[in-house]
């Protein structure tokens, strides 16, 4: 019987038992878990980016060599394998980032338009200035671009008239650096006339390309001192051009 009783005191006593009551987290805790998980996914996402920083760093470093040997040597004359040469790297790491010479040429093309574009919407002056003021300042931002490359341009161009470059105006990819070019230079225009008030407006920017490439042309030939005559071409041509828009906006109304 007393074993009985024994046996029946343990179970009530089991029966009795309640759950911990459960550890209060202060704020000042909560915090500091809270910082401790940041930094773990922080730690995480770290190598990460630093795998893509060193990725880029190789393609620009790809794309510098490149440029050097495009001027120095002349693009036709520039082979992978001293691309791979100069920028210190083995000839298969080129292909990891560009398909051909002419793959890096683009590159170079589209970071040229990239950076004009970015020079016309970043600076605020621009916002309200006239409509030749903008399409000045992309044009003149493209030439500044280039400048430091003038013989390699020259010889892109002629490389470009072959049928099958991929430098040609209907290879895939520099088409569509032409048309976001063109959208860009069509979105200026519709900023300062909109096309209800031009009937024209639609041919603008096509006509605008081929002038770009007629000032292009003009800039590589332009033998004066800090290529004034073609700065002056393009101040008066480009008012000139603004001021034919602007009469018909007028007409139009």
């Amino acid at each position: 019987m007393a074993a009985k009783h024994t046996t029946s005191r343990r179970t009530a006593t089991r029966k009795v038992k309640t759950k911990p009551t459960p550890r209060k987290v202060t704020p000042r805790q909560r915090s500091l878990k809270a910082t401790r998980s940041s930094s773990q996914r922080k730690s995480k996402l770290r190598p990460v980016a630093k795998r893509a920083a060193n990725k880029e760093a190789l393609r620009e470093r790809i794309v510098k060599a490149s440029l050097s040997l495009f001027q120095s040597k002349g693009f036709d004359a520039t082979t992978t394998k001293a691309i791979a040469r100069k920028a210190g790297i083995a000839e298969g790491t080129v292909f990891n980032y560009f398909k051909s010479k002419d793959d890096i040429a683009l590159h170079f093309f589209e970071q040229e338009v990239d950076q004009a574009m970015a020079a016309v919407r970043d600076n605020p002056r621009l916002r309200q200035a006239p409509l030749e003021e903008k399409l000045f300042t992309l044009v003149h931002s493209q030439l500044e671009y280039l400048a430091p490359y003038e013989r390699f341009i020259g010889s892109a161009l002629i490389h470009a008239l072959k049928p099958s470059s991929p430098l040609g105006p209907f290879s895939h990819r520099a088409l569509e650096l032409r048309h976001r070019y063109l959208r860009f230079v069509e979105e200026l225009i519709e900023e300062s006339i909109p096309k209800k008030q031009n009937p024209l407006g639609f041919l603008a920017p096509e006509v605008f390309w081929i002038y770009y490439m007629g000032a292009l042309l003009y800039w590589l030939y332009d033998t004066s001192e800090g290529k004034q005559h073609t700065l002056a071409f393009l101040d008066r041509s480009l008012s000139m051009g603004a001021a034919m828009l602007r009469q018909d906006k007028r007409h139009g109304k």
